[in-house]
Protein backbone atom coordinates (compact mmCIF):
# COMPACT_ATOMS: atom_id res chain seq x y z
CA UNK A 1 0.00 0.00 0.00
CA UNK A 2 2.64 2.25 0.94
CA UNK A 3 4.65 1.35 -2.43
CA UNK A 4 1.46 2.19 -4.05
CA UNK A 5 0.95 5.83 -2.93
CA UNK A 6 4.56 6.19 -3.07
CA UNK A 7 3.98 5.69 -7.14
CA UNK A 8 0.80 7.63 -7.58
CA UNK A 9 2.94 10.62 -5.39
CA UNK A 10 5.76 10.29 -7.71
CA UNK A 11 4.07 10.11 -10.69
CA UNK A 12 1.41 13.47 -9.72
CA UNK A 13 5.40 15.16 -9.48
CA UNK A 14 6.32 14.13 -12.63
CA UNK A 15 2.87 15.28 -14.44
CA UNK A 16 3.28 18.65 -12.12
CA UNK A 17 7.23 19.31 -13.88
CA UNK A 18 6.15 18.33 -17.02
CA UNK A 19 3.21 21.03 -17.00
CA UNK A 20 5.70 23.18 -15.69
CA UNK A 21 8.25 22.88 -17.95
CA UNK A 22 9.05 25.62 -20.15
CA UNK A 23 7.49 25.06 -23.58
CA UNK A 24 10.32 25.94 -26.35
CA UNK A 25 9.23 26.30 -29.80
CA UNK A 26 10.44 23.24 -32.42
CA UNK A 27 11.78 24.36 -35.95
CA UNK A 28 8.61 23.13 -37.43
CA UNK A 29 6.48 24.84 -35.51
CA UNK A 30 4.22 27.23 -38.05
CA UNK A 31 4.04 31.25 -37.34
CA UNK A 32 1.07 32.32 -36.00
CA UNK A 33 1.46 35.66 -36.37
CA UNK A 34 5.02 38.47 -37.24
CA UNK A 35 5.47 41.49 -35.90
CA UNK A 36 7.50 44.29 -36.83
CA UNK A 37 9.31 47.65 -34.66
CA UNK A 38 11.42 50.39 -36.19
CA UNK A 39 14.31 52.53 -34.13
CA UNK A 40 15.79 55.54 -34.74
CA UNK A 41 19.33 54.91 -34.45
CA UNK A 42 21.21 58.36 -35.08
CA UNK A 43 20.06 59.59 -38.69
CA UNK A 44 18.93 55.55 -39.63
CA UNK A 45 15.76 53.68 -39.60
CA UNK A 46 16.35 50.03 -38.24
CA UNK A 47 13.50 47.30 -38.15
CA UNK A 48 13.29 44.30 -35.71
CA UNK A 49 11.21 41.19 -36.83
CA UNK A 50 9.96 38.77 -34.77
CA UNK A 51 7.90 35.88 -35.17
CA UNK A 52 5.95 34.08 -32.51
CA UNK A 53 3.99 30.62 -32.53
CA UNK A 54 1.65 29.26 -29.75
CA UNK A 55 2.79 26.76 -26.95
CA UNK A 56 -0.34 25.62 -24.47
CA UNK A 57 -2.12 28.50 -25.62
CA UNK A 58 0.96 31.21 -25.01
CA UNK A 59 2.90 32.89 -27.67
CA UNK A 60 6.32 31.99 -28.00
CA UNK A 61 9.08 33.23 -29.86
CA UNK A 62 9.81 31.22 -33.22
CA UNK A 63 12.06 31.14 -36.18
CA UNK A 64 11.47 32.09 -39.73
CA UNK A 65 12.84 31.48 -42.85
CA UNK A 66 12.41 34.13 -45.04
CA UNK A 67 10.82 38.10 -44.27
CA UNK A 68 8.94 40.01 -46.45
CA UNK A 69 9.56 43.69 -45.84
CA UNK A 70 6.07 45.83 -47.50
CA UNK A 71 6.53 49.59 -47.13
CA UNK A 72 4.10 52.81 -47.89
CA UNK A 73 4.50 56.56 -47.98
CA UNK A 74 2.19 58.94 -45.67
CA UNK A 75 0.16 59.79 -48.54
CA UNK A 76 -0.85 55.79 -48.92
CA UNK A 77 -1.19 55.50 -44.75
CA UNK A 78 -1.37 52.01 -43.93
CA UNK A 79 -3.19 50.77 -47.53
CA UNK A 80 -1.12 50.47 -50.80
CA UNK A 81 1.71 48.71 -49.40
CA UNK A 82 4.75 47.91 -51.99
CA UNK A 83 7.22 44.92 -51.39
CA UNK A 84 10.23 46.75 -50.16
CA UNK A 85 12.60 43.84 -49.43
CA UNK A 86 13.07 39.94 -48.23
CA UNK A 87 15.52 39.06 -45.68
CA UNK A 88 16.25 36.10 -43.26
CA UNK A 89 18.07 38.36 -40.65
CA UNK A 90 15.82 39.72 -37.15
CA UNK A 91 17.38 43.25 -37.78
CA UNK A 92 17.43 45.34 -40.94
CA UNK A 93 18.33 48.59 -41.53
CA UNK A 94 16.14 50.29 -43.63
CA UNK A 95 17.79 52.55 -46.93
CA UNK A 96 16.84 55.20 -49.19
CA UNK A 97 14.40 56.53 -47.17
CA UNK A 98 13.40 59.92 -47.80
CA UNK A 99 13.60 62.96 -45.86
CA UNK A 100 11.21 64.54 -43.44
CA UNK A 101 8.40 61.71 -44.35
CA UNK A 102 6.62 59.37 -42.78
CA UNK A 103 6.34 55.48 -44.09
CA UNK A 104 4.37 52.74 -42.46
CA UNK A 105 5.69 48.90 -42.85
CA UNK A 106 4.45 45.28 -42.11
CA UNK A 107 6.03 42.66 -42.46
CA UNK A 108 5.02 38.62 -43.33
CA UNK A 109 6.82 35.71 -42.66
CA UNK A 110 7.74 32.52 -44.65
CA UNK A 111 8.11 28.74 -42.59
CA UNK A 112 8.16 25.52 -44.24
CA UNK A 113 6.54 26.80 -47.52
CA UNK A 114 3.97 28.37 -45.75
CA UNK A 115 3.54 32.45 -45.56
CA UNK A 116 2.29 34.30 -42.44
CA UNK A 117 -0.83 37.10 -42.86
CA UNK A 118 0.51 40.95 -42.47
CA UNK A 119 1.74 41.46 -39.29
CA UNK A 120 0.11 44.70 -37.37
CA UNK A 121 1.31 47.81 -39.37
CA UNK A 122 3.47 50.15 -37.57
CA UNK A 123 4.52 54.13 -38.65
CA UNK A 124 7.26 55.80 -37.95
CA UNK A 125 8.58 58.99 -39.29
CA UNK A 126 12.22 59.80 -40.61
CA UNK A 127 12.15 63.75 -39.03
CA UNK A 128 14.12 63.59 -35.56
CA UNK A 129 15.58 66.13 -33.52
CA UNK A 130 19.23 65.85 -32.34
CA UNK A 131 20.42 66.42 -28.76
CA UNK A 132 22.07 69.59 -28.07
CA UNK A 133 23.91 68.29 -24.64
CA UNK A 134 23.58 66.14 -22.16
CA UNK A 135 22.20 67.99 -18.80
CA UNK A 136 23.22 64.69 -16.32
CA UNK A 137 24.49 61.09 -16.23
CA UNK A 138 22.74 59.12 -13.81
CA UNK A 139 22.61 55.08 -12.11
CA UNK A 140 19.10 54.70 -12.79
CA UNK A 141 15.99 55.31 -15.09
CA UNK A 142 14.55 57.58 -12.86
CA UNK A 143 11.36 59.15 -13.21
CA UNK A 144 11.73 62.59 -13.93
CA UNK A 145 9.86 66.06 -14.16
CA UNK A 146 10.83 69.74 -15.50
CA UNK A 147 10.27 72.89 -14.57
CA UNK A 148 10.15 75.84 -18.13
CA UNK A 149 9.99 78.50 -15.27
CA UNK A 150 13.15 77.74 -13.23
CA UNK A 151 16.37 75.37 -14.14
CA UNK A 152 15.33 72.52 -12.19
CA UNK A 153 14.51 69.05 -12.97
CA UNK A 154 13.24 66.64 -9.86
CA UNK A 155 13.68 63.22 -9.80
CA UNK A 156 13.33 60.31 -6.92
CA UNK A 157 16.50 58.15 -6.16
CA UNK A 158 15.45 54.39 -7.35
CA UNK A 159 17.76 53.19 -4.46
CA UNK A 160 17.02 54.95 -1.53
CA UNK A 161 13.72 56.82 -2.36
CA UNK A 162 15.39 60.23 -1.52
CA UNK A 163 13.62 63.06 -3.58
CA UNK A 164 16.26 64.95 -5.06
CA UNK A 165 16.44 68.87 -7.20
CA UNK A 166 18.80 69.47 -9.37
CA UNK A 167 20.02 72.93 -11.47
CA UNK A 168 20.92 71.23 -14.70
CA UNK A 169 22.75 74.88 -15.54
CA UNK A 170 24.83 75.01 -12.79
CA UNK A 171 24.29 70.97 -11.97
CA UNK A 172 23.86 71.55 -7.91
CA UNK A 173 21.24 69.36 -6.48
CA UNK A 174 19.44 69.58 -3.33
CA UNK A 175 17.64 66.61 -1.46
CA UNK A 176 14.55 67.71 -0.14
CA UNK A 177 12.86 64.43 1.43
CA UNK A 178 14.78 61.27 2.53
CA UNK A 179 12.48 58.14 2.58
CA UNK A 180 11.39 56.64 5.45
CA UNK A 181 9.70 53.61 6.45
CA UNK A 182 6.46 55.27 6.33
CA UNK A 183 6.31 57.50 3.61
CA UNK A 184 7.92 57.58 -0.08
CA UNK A 185 7.25 60.17 -2.34
CA UNK A 186 7.18 60.11 -6.68
CA UNK A 187 7.38 63.08 -8.59
CA UNK A 188 3.81 64.32 -9.86
CA UNK A 189 5.34 67.93 -11.66
CA UNK A 190 5.70 71.50 -10.95
CA UNK A 191 3.27 74.42 -10.45
CA UNK A 192 2.81 77.98 -9.80
CA UNK A 193 5.54 79.27 -11.83
CA UNK A 194 7.97 76.60 -10.87
CA UNK A 195 8.00 77.66 -6.97
CA UNK A 196 5.80 74.00 -5.91
CA UNK A 197 6.35 70.48 -6.74
CA UNK A 198 3.86 67.97 -5.81
CA UNK A 199 4.36 64.87 -4.50
CA UNK A 200 2.29 61.90 -4.52
CA UNK A 201 2.28 59.43 -1.93
CA UNK A 202 -0.29 57.04 -0.07
CA UNK A 203 -2.16 58.13 3.00
CA UNK A 204 -4.26 54.90 4.56
CA UNK A 205 -4.05 52.95 1.44
CA UNK A 206 -5.25 55.74 -0.80
CA UNK A 207 -3.33 58.17 -3.17
CA UNK A 208 -2.55 61.06 -1.74
CA UNK A 209 -0.32 64.43 -2.40
CA UNK A 210 1.61 67.05 -0.77
CA UNK A 211 3.14 69.92 -1.68
CA UNK A 212 7.48 70.96 -1.40
CA UNK A 213 7.41 74.93 -1.17
CA UNK A 214 10.51 76.19 -2.68
CA UNK A 215 10.16 79.53 -0.63
CA UNK A 216 10.04 77.91 2.78
CA UNK A 217 11.60 74.90 2.03
CA UNK A 218 8.84 72.43 3.94
CA UNK A 219 6.77 69.73 2.41
CA UNK A 220 2.79 70.53 3.72
CA UNK A 221 0.22 68.09 3.25
CA UNK A 222 -2.32 68.06 0.96
CA UNK A 223 -5.88 67.47 2.32
CA UNK A 224 -7.61 65.22 0.19
CA UNK A 225 -11.12 65.33 -1.03
CA UNK A 226 -13.22 63.91 1.90
CA UNK A 227 -14.39 60.07 1.01
CA UNK A 228 -12.73 60.60 -2.20
CA UNK A 229 -10.54 57.29 -4.17
CA UNK A 230 -8.20 59.14 -6.45
CA UNK A 231 -7.81 57.63 -9.54
CA UNK A 232 -6.30 59.72 -11.79
CA UNK A 233 -5.30 63.39 -11.37
CA UNK A 234 -4.20 66.51 -12.81
CA UNK A 235 -3.09 69.79 -10.81
CA UNK A 236 -4.02 73.39 -12.53
CA UNK A 237 -1.26 75.76 -13.78
CA UNK A 238 -1.13 77.22 -9.98
CA UNK A 239 -1.42 74.04 -8.29
CA UNK A 240 -4.52 74.74 -6.02
CA UNK A 241 -6.93 72.56 -8.40
CA UNK A 242 -7.21 69.18 -8.69
CA UNK A 243 -9.08 67.34 -11.80
CA UNK A 244 -9.69 64.12 -10.39
CA UNK A 245 -11.47 60.69 -11.21
CA UNK A 246 -12.37 58.27 -8.48
CA UNK A 247 -12.51 54.54 -8.64
CA UNK A 248 -16.14 54.30 -7.17
CA UNK A 249 -17.68 57.60 -8.98
CA UNK A 250 -18.19 58.03 -12.37
CA UNK A 251 -17.17 61.43 -13.66
CA UNK A 252 -14.73 64.23 -13.46
CA UNK A 253 -14.40 65.90 -10.49
CA UNK A 254 -12.60 69.47 -9.82
CA UNK A 255 -11.39 70.28 -6.31
CA UNK A 256 -10.27 73.75 -4.70
CA UNK A 257 -7.30 72.51 -2.25
CA UNK A 258 -7.34 75.82 -0.70
CA UNK A 259 -10.74 76.22 0.38
CA UNK A 260 -11.24 72.26 0.23
CA UNK A 261 -14.41 72.42 -2.20
CA UNK A 262 -15.21 69.92 -4.64
CA UNK A 263 -17.50 70.25 -7.95
CA UNK A 264 -19.06 67.79 -10.20
CA UNK A 265 -17.57 69.17 -13.63
CA UNK A 266 -18.64 66.43 -16.37
CA UNK A 267 -20.44 62.85 -15.94
CA UNK A 268 -18.23 61.91 -19.11
CA UNK A 269 -15.53 59.12 -18.56
CA UNK A 270 -12.00 60.74 -18.28
CA UNK A 271 -9.12 58.69 -18.67
CA UNK A 272 -5.91 60.58 -19.40
CA UNK A 273 -6.30 64.46 -19.17
CA UNK A 274 -4.71 67.43 -18.28
CA UNK A 275 -4.82 71.59 -17.31
CA UNK A 276 -4.31 73.57 -20.34
CA UNK A 277 -1.35 75.97 -20.17
CA UNK A 278 -3.82 79.12 -19.49
CA UNK A 279 -5.63 76.89 -16.56
CA UNK A 280 -9.27 77.42 -18.49
CA UNK A 281 -9.55 74.14 -20.26
CA UNK A 282 -9.17 70.15 -19.97
CA UNK A 283 -7.15 68.38 -22.57
CA UNK A 284 -7.97 64.65 -22.78
CA UNK A 285 -6.88 62.02 -24.79
CA UNK A 286 -10.00 59.75 -26.13
CA UNK A 287 -10.72 56.85 -28.37
CA UNK A 288 -11.89 58.96 -31.37
CA UNK A 289 -15.96 58.34 -32.12
CA UNK A 290 -16.75 55.87 -34.73
CA UNK A 291 -12.98 54.86 -35.26
CA UNK A 292 -11.03 52.22 -34.93
CA UNK A 293 -10.34 51.30 -31.40
CA UNK A 294 -6.72 52.01 -32.01
CA UNK A 295 -7.19 55.74 -33.18
CA UNK A 296 -7.01 58.56 -30.45
CA UNK A 297 -7.94 62.04 -30.16
CA UNK A 298 -6.95 64.97 -27.95
CA UNK A 299 -9.71 67.09 -27.43
CA UNK A 300 -9.89 70.80 -24.96
CA UNK A 301 -12.72 70.83 -23.02
CA UNK A 302 -14.13 74.23 -21.55
CA UNK A 303 -13.84 74.42 -17.87
CA UNK A 304 -16.73 77.65 -17.50
CA UNK A 305 -19.20 74.81 -19.80
CA UNK A 306 -18.57 71.64 -19.50
CA UNK A 307 -22.06 70.63 -21.80
CA UNK A 308 -20.11 72.97 -24.71
CA UNK A 309 -18.49 70.06 -27.51
CA UNK A 310 -14.81 69.95 -27.04
CA UNK A 311 -12.42 71.22 -29.54
CA UNK A 312 -10.39 68.82 -31.36
CA UNK A 313 -6.79 69.67 -31.22
CA UNK A 314 -5.46 66.49 -32.89
CA UNK A 315 -5.92 62.86 -33.75
CA UNK A 316 -3.28 60.01 -33.73
CA UNK A 317 -3.37 56.34 -35.56
CA UNK A 318 -2.50 54.82 -32.17
CA UNK A 319 -2.39 55.03 -28.51
CA UNK A 320 -1.08 57.88 -27.26
CA UNK A 321 0.19 58.99 -23.06
CA UNK A 322 1.61 61.50 -21.13
CA UNK A 323 0.91 64.95 -23.10
CA UNK A 324 2.60 67.79 -22.80
CA UNK A 325 1.88 71.03 -24.51
CA UNK A 326 4.73 73.73 -24.61
CA UNK A 327 4.09 76.74 -22.90
CA UNK A 328 2.97 78.68 -25.72
CA UNK A 329 0.48 75.66 -26.98
CA UNK A 330 2.66 75.44 -30.47
CA UNK A 331 3.90 71.63 -29.90
CA UNK A 332 2.93 68.46 -27.84
CA UNK A 333 5.33 65.56 -26.48
CA UNK A 334 3.66 62.81 -26.07
CA UNK A 335 4.20 58.64 -25.97
CA UNK A 336 3.26 56.51 -28.80
CA UNK A 337 3.91 52.49 -29.36
CA UNK A 338 2.94 53.06 -32.77
CA UNK A 339 6.21 52.29 -33.94
CA UNK A 340 6.22 48.97 -31.52
CA UNK A 341 8.97 50.78 -30.08
CA UNK A 342 9.34 52.75 -26.58
CA UNK A 343 9.33 56.42 -28.76
CA UNK A 344 8.93 60.01 -27.55
CA UNK A 345 6.74 61.71 -30.49
CA UNK A 346 6.48 66.02 -31.19
CA UNK A 347 3.47 67.16 -32.94
CA UNK A 348 3.10 70.62 -34.37
CA UNK A 349 -0.15 71.89 -33.40
CA UNK A 350 0.00 74.71 -36.69
CA UNK A 351 1.02 72.33 -39.06
CA UNK A 352 0.89 68.84 -38.11
CA UNK A 353 4.30 67.90 -38.47
CA UNK A 354 5.44 65.13 -36.32
CA UNK A 355 9.75 63.93 -35.27
CA UNK A 356 10.19 60.87 -33.19
CA UNK A 357 12.98 60.04 -30.90
CA UNK A 358 13.15 56.47 -29.85
CA UNK A 359 14.06 54.79 -26.37
CA UNK A 360 12.75 56.94 -24.36
CA UNK A 361 11.72 56.92 -20.53
CA UNK A 362 9.89 60.11 -19.73
CA UNK A 363 10.41 63.88 -20.99
CA UNK A 364 9.27 67.41 -20.51
CA UNK A 365 9.34 70.99 -21.05
CA UNK A 366 12.33 73.14 -20.46
CA UNK A 367 11.26 76.38 -21.67
CA UNK A 368 9.17 77.52 -24.64
CA UNK A 369 11.00 75.71 -27.06
CA UNK A 370 13.62 73.58 -25.27
CA UNK A 371 12.72 69.68 -23.59
CA UNK A 372 14.50 67.44 -21.82
CA UNK A 373 14.50 63.51 -22.51
CA UNK A 374 15.43 61.01 -20.11
CA UNK A 375 16.93 57.80 -22.13
CA UNK A 376 18.85 54.61 -21.92
CA UNK A 377 20.58 54.82 -25.57
CA UNK A 378 23.52 52.14 -24.59
CA UNK A 379 21.57 49.17 -23.43
CA UNK A 380 23.56 49.63 -20.02
CA UNK A 381 20.78 49.58 -17.46
CA UNK A 382 23.32 51.94 -15.47
CA UNK A 383 23.92 54.07 -17.58
CA UNK A 384 21.08 56.50 -18.29
CA UNK A 385 21.36 60.05 -19.53
CA UNK A 386 19.01 62.89 -19.59
CA UNK A 387 19.60 65.24 -22.84
CA UNK A 388 18.75 68.66 -24.06
CA UNK A 389 16.54 69.47 -27.08
CA UNK A 390 15.59 72.35 -28.87
CA UNK A 391 12.83 72.57 -31.72
CA UNK A 392 14.55 73.93 -34.98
Amino acid sequence: MQKSLLLVVCLVCLLITACQKKQEPLPDDEIASMSVSARKINDGVTLDIAAVTFKNANPVATTFEQAEVWISEEASGYSNMKLSSTTTSRTVKLENLKADKTYFVAVKGLKNGVKSEFSKPIMFTTSSIKPLETLLELPNGWFMSSSDKSPYLAYVDASTGEVTLQNWKDKSKKVIFRNSASKSYQIKGFYSEGTLLVLETTRERERAYDYYDFLSDKIIEIKMPPGARIWNCAFSPDGFKMAYTDYNKTGLFIYDTVIENVRLYSNEAFYDFDWSRDGKNIDQIRTKPNSSSDTREVVRWDLADSGKTPAKLFEWPDNIQWTSFSPKDDYVLFASYVSNNADLWIYELKTGKTWQISDVANFGWLSDKEFFVNANKTGNETSWKTYKYTMP
